[in-house]
């Protein structure tokens, strides 16, 4: 392995010359120098030890992106709205020179300690971690970037998106097609996330409209025979004639499910979704969902985290961004509307 030392060397000069123009401090070596260092330890195949680099400056070019592990046998990554974040905020963080470290913690002790051990410059989380913000902000001198969050905390930076406009959107486009009788499928209603004020939205639209959404019409992903669950609402007197999901993913379960028992989509049962992940268009029928633009997430994610870095006294900010429906073929017109 060619080291500094071998550089220094075949250069004639110190190796602390060389360790200064390959850590990009060069204003007390010449531009002739440092052209020729760099040259040579490009010729000699000399590759760069980031761990060496992080101790030497105290910081790194690495950047956390931190899951909550709710399972250990659950892939985190199975979730196609986040894989599609992470992958655009990788994107985003490499035009900055910098790596994304992907890390599942199951509670705080793990967040703190994975920060501090890799030595990173900054952190995004992924989700809720509500519980633990105060502390980690006392624990952990670094940019912290949070996405989705509804902490009452206003000390923090945030990006997320204008989820509660999205439910109402939902509940519009079922009542502008004629539909009465909905349902609800998706993740357990926490307290103050993205689900819950989804959810507020859909359910405000409909009670404006003199319409409920009685208890018997959510499903919890956790419902054990998910088909016979619909094959339940779409029948007897009054059926379900539409559901909103709270994320694209569970709409394809629904679609799934009612293939497998008989139900068709959307003759029987209409399905909005929640994200536009690149997969809804392609489904058959394409389906109708109300969209976020997770590519300019990601961007002002990683652009408030290069901010802190470069400023780290700047103030929080809660970046909220909007929300539109992507119409396309899972609502039917229901007759008389």
């Amino acid at each position: 392995m060619v080291t500094l030392k071998d550089i220094a060397e075949k250069a004639g000069v110190s190796s602390m010359t060389v360790s200064r123009v390959m850590n990009g401090n060069t204003k007390e070596v010449s531009s002739r120098t440092s052209e020729r260092i760099r040259k040579i330890a490009h010729e000699m195949g000399y590759v760069p030890n980031s761990s060496a680099r992080a101790l030497a400056s105290r910081s790194s070019r690495l950047i956390a992106a931190l899951l909550q592990e709710y399972d250990e046998d659950h892939n985190p990554l199975e979730d196609s709205y986040t894989s599609c974040f992470l992958g655009e905020l990788a994107l985003q963080i490499k035009k900055e020179g910098y790596d994304l470290m992907l890390h599942y913690v199951k509670d705080y002790s793990e967040i703190t300690y994975s920060l501090k051990s890799w030595n990173v410059a900054g952190a995004v989380f992924i989700g809720m971690f509500d519980e633990s913000i105060r502390k980690l902000q006392e624990d952990n001198h670094i940019p912290l970037i949070f996405t989705d969050s509804y902490s009452s905390i206003r000390s923090i930076t945030n990006v997320g998106i204008d989820d509660y406009t999205g439910g109402e959107l939902a509940a519009k486009h079922f009542l502008e097609n004629g539909h009465r009788n909905l349902a609800f499928y998706g993740p357990e209603v926490l307290d103050n996330g993205v689900v819950m004020h989804r959810l507020r939205g859909f359910v405000t639209v409909l009670r404006e409209a003199g319409l409920s959404l009685p208890p018997e019409n959510f499903m919890n992903l956790e419902v054990k025979d998910l088909g016979g669950e619909l094959k339940k609402l779409c029948s007897g007197e009054n059926p379900v004639t539409g559901i909103f999901t709270t994320a694209d993913n569970c709409a394809y379960q629904i679609y799934s499910e009612a293939y497998r028992m008989g139900i068709r989509v959307p003759e029987d049962l209409s399905v909005i979704g929640f994200d536009d992940l690149n997969m809804s268009a392609r489904m058959t029928p394409p389906l109708t969902t109300v969209g976020q633009d997770i590519k300019k997430k990601a961007a002002v994610t990683c652009a408030l985290l290069m901010k802190n870095i470069k400023e780290p006294d700047c103030p929080a900010e809660n970046i909220v961004l909007g929300v539109k429906l992507a119409e396309r073929a899972s609502v039917r017109k229901l007759g008389g509307h």
